[in-house]
């Protein structure tokens, strides 16, 4: 029997064990490690870009394209049942004592309070009695190769203006949340959320009357990691 059809039956074989859209992801996170774009993808395993398209978002395929597809990605076919191994990347988790806290006005100045442990509340209040106006935890939940960056915030008073590309995401945890996005103020009870666009000058700051801090989930995309 020879090699390719041992591939193409592996390639079956894979097919019947993974949903198409599980199977779709791997392949688009090995060609995204790779730093590589769908057109460089389809020329080296001499497909259409349709092709990868449609195979990248859960469509249907043959065995045999999939055996290009990962002949020109230098991938076993076999590795495609368990890709990561023991370097698991499909998931990631935030624990309490992961919380290091920074100030959001100046992140590279480093933790508030050293790298040590998380703060409590008590040590983030003197932080924001100091000046600190938004103390922010960026949550190790994220991917590897994901897009998708979060952070909680606890705001004391109105931050500074931010801008950004993209799109953000903000829910409200605790207290009353004032977004201004632009021109438009909208104010926020607890779970409340809104999506803007954050390349809109943007700033937090509890509404008037709320209880200190207000304390945010905020999601944002990442455009330093590029889209497939």
């Amino acid at each position: 029997m020879s090699t390719i059809r041992q591939q193409e039956q592996e390639a079956a074989r894979v097919m019947a064990s993974l949903s198409p859209e599980m199977l779709g992801d791997r392949l688009r996170r090995a060609r995204t490690r790779q730093g590589r774009s769908i057109r460089d993808l389809a020329e080296a395993a001499g497909l259409s870009k349709s092709s990868i398209v449609r195979l990248e978002q859960g469509g249907g395929t043959y065995a045999m394209t999939i055996v290009k597809v990962c002949a020109a990605l230098g991938l076993h076919v076999a590795r495609l049942r368990d890709p990561e191994g023991a370097n698991d990347d499909r998931l990631a988790v935030h624990r309490l004592g992961d919380d290091r806290w920074y100030d959001l006005v100046d992140f590279g100045a480093g933790a508030l309070g050293g790298a040590e442990r998380p703060l409590t509340p008590d040590e983030r209040a003197a932080f924001a009695a100091q000046g600190v106006v938004a103390p922010i935890v960026v949550l190790a939940s994220r991917l590897r190769d994901g897009q998708l960056l979060s952070n909680i915030m606890e705001v004391y008073a109105s931050s500074v203006t931010r801008q950004h590309p993209g799109e953000e995401f903000v829910y409200v945890l605790d207290g009353t949340a004032m977004i201004t996005v632009g021109a438009t103020a909208t104010t926020l009870e607890t779970g409340e959320s809104m999506v803007f666009r954050s390349a809109e000058p943007h700033t937090y700051a509890p509404a008037d009357g709320s209880r200190l801090p207000v304390r945010l989930l905020m999601v944002r995309f990442d455009e330093r990691v590029q889209a497939p």
